[in-house]
């Protein structure tokens, strides 16, 4: 048998008996069905809803906060295109990241960090009285803290668009000059 051949033979007998890396989980990791519970009692996919809502809308801010400052003060008929716009892109963010596949990539990291005791401890909390009312909290708190943050934000950003270009001048090669305008001979 040719070495390659030997080679790839080992491997295909092997790989399957070593374990796939993250898939390693304690003897007291919470089930699949556990974890999943736990999302619902926490609310993780309204969690992430929210975070995706409240990123765009920090985006849609920080591109009108440089309008401003670039002079660009959008009319109505702009507006309406810059949020038809915003939500093309949520849209897309949405059919490109779904909230399932997201949930699903994080069960088994909820598997290596918590036991199944644990678990069971943290959704007693959330379904009692004062974890609802945290979880019912978070969405409204989120928009809120993004209202507090926004005009931070707005203040911070001349500054910090002053440093993003002192950065960039430093890393970026300073463009050749063009090369000069020839003739084409006949």
């Amino acid at each position: 048998m040719k070495p390659w051949k030997t080679f790839l033979l080992v491997c295909m007998l092997l790989v399957p008996s070593m374990p796939a890396r993250g898939q390693q989980l304690p003897a007291d990791a919470p089930s699949r069905q556990q974890v999943l519970s736990l999302f619902e009692a926490i609310q993780l996919r309204k969690t992430m809803e929210s975070a995706q809502e409240v990123a765009m809308q920090s985006a849609v801010n920080t591109v009108q906060q440089m309008m401003r400052q670039s002079g660009v003060i959008p009319d109505a008929a702009m507006q309406r295109e810059m949020d038809a716009l915003m939500k093309g892109v949520m849209e897309d963010v949405r059919a490109v990241l779904p909230i399932e596949e997201m949930l699903e990539a994080v069960i088994p990291i909820y598997q290596r960090h918590f036991t199944s005791e644990e678990v069971n401890a943290i959704i007693a909390f959330q379904t009692s009285p004062v974890g609802k009312k945290v979880v019912s909290l978070q969405p409204a708190m989120m928009q809120e803290s993004l209202q507090a943050l926004t005009p931070m934000q707005q203040r911070a950003m001349p500054d910090l668009m002053k440093r993003l270009n002192e950065r960039m001048r430093k890393v970026l090669p300073a463009a050749p000059p063009p090369a000069p305008a020839t003739t084409p001979r006949n």
